[in-house]
């Protein structure tokens, strides 16, 4: 019998809905941008996260030093891919090396960036490298191959336009594209991998502000069990003048850019909010004062005060169920196919995917978005259904 009268009510109620249909869609639409607003942000925010967290974690190190001015560049690179040439003292390295809690360490030279052009390999960051000791770049590589003279490795990126060739040009040299990293989502897949032992063979003229002895940033893995933060104090006390950043700590930037970004998404939704509910108030109000007479009635036939919340508190559910089906699909759309337009979102390839921590934060800005309507709807619905029958019947 309830299943039955709950199935009644829902029919009476669509039909309701659909009867006044373009005065609803606007109650629709406006639920529809506040659910599509909700899961942007929400998707916006857990993308930049895990990219940032899955960037460092690929690097394969616990601490990253650099030059002290050069943390903002070294973080451009590693999230963003953009190209940078900065440089210290390759004493900075040695210094640190050969400390007891240090597990493994390597360093890198950025050198000039290169332009694409006829016979001469893609844009991209030329990077330095010791095969020797390395642990960043040899995790990624699609084979086996060790470098040799005259011979490069390339990032994913380049090897998209480049291939595997042994005809490109490396400052005026020909090179040998020997094998290529696997997508990183670092600034590796923009990489250019030469040995360091080749510098020797290219000329001051060619490779720029680079300086022999020169190093540009540091990799190093602490062994396990031992607390980073507690070597990298150590460090410190040895090199007071370096910029070291951890884990933890890459990224820093962009994440305090980010909780900016979510303090405005914040109150625009707040403001969104207050309008959808003065917009379903005003559409509800208007809609309890139409139907005042067949509230009447029902009420004089046996209908309950419950009854009458019941059947208008669906309209109000079907409104807002549509309007949130709509803003869930809108919001994937905008982060999937408009995010090409925002920097931060191309850069560190922030995208919606269909997983279900995505689906869970769909469902939650759906049932947030129709939470608003029902709030705004609740209160012209409860003074109708409060009213008495014989007076709700004269009063129309």
């Amino acid at each position: 019998m309830n299943a039955d009268r709950t199935i009644a009510i829902a029919t009476i109620a669509w039909k309701n809905v659909a009867r006044k249909i373009f005065r609803n869609i606007v109650l629709v639409l406006a639920v529809s941008l506040l659910v599509a607003l909700l899961v942007f942000a929400m998707l916006f925010a857990k993308a930049v996260r895990e990219d940032i967290a899955a960037a460092t974690k690929r690097l394969g190190a616990d601490i990253v030093i650099v030059p002290p001015e050069a943390k903002s560049m070294a973080e451009e690179f590693i999230l963003e891919s953009l190209e940078k040439t900065f440089y210290m003292d390759e004493f900075v390295y040695e210094s640190v090396i050969d400390m007891p809690e240090i597990a493994a360490g390597t360093y890198h030279i950025y050198l000039n960036t290169l332009d694409s052009g006829c016979c001469s390999i893609d844009e991209g960051q030329v990077i330095a490298i010791d095969p020797d000791t390395d642990f960043v770049v040899s995790p990624w590589l699609v084979g086996d191959a060790r470098l040799q003279e005259g011979e490069v490795l390339v990032g994913s990126y380049v090897h998209e336009y480049l291939g595997l060739i042994d005809t490109a040009t490396l400052f005026g040299s020909g090179v040998k594209v020997v094998d290529h990293l696997e997508e990183t989502g670092t600034g590796l897949d923009h990489g250019i991998f030469m040995r360091i032992q080749d510098l020797k063979k290219i000329t001051a003229e060619a490779i720029g502000q680079y300086k022999p002895n020169n190093i540009s940033i540091i990799f190093l893995k602490v062994k396990e069990g031992l607390n980073v933060d507690q070597v990298v104090a150590k460090i410190r006390n040895i090199n007071p003048r370096i910029g070291i950043m951890t884990r933890g700590s890459i990224g820093a930037d962009v994440r305090n850019t980010l909780r900016d970004i979510i303090r405005v998404f914040s109150i625009t939704i707040a403001i969104s909010s207050v309008l959808a509910i003065l917009l379903a108030w005003s559409t509800f109000t208007a809609l309890a004062n139409e139907r005042q007479r067949e509230v009447g009635i029902l009420r004089a036939i046996g209908a309950r005060k419950h009854h009458i919340v019941q059947m208008f508190l669906s309209e109000a559910l079907i409104i807002s169920l549509l309007g949130g089906i709509t803003g869930c699909l809108l919001g994937h759309y905008l982060i999937s196919y408009l995010a090409g337009d925002f920097n931060l979102l191309t850069r560190l390839g922030a995208q919606s995917a269909l997983s279900g921590e995505n689906l869970l934060l769909s469902i939650l800005a759906l049932l947030s978005g129709m939470g608003v309507c029902l709030i705004g709807a609740l209160a012209p619905i409860i003074r109708l259904a409060r009213m008495e029958p014989l007076l709700a019947i004269k009063e129309d």
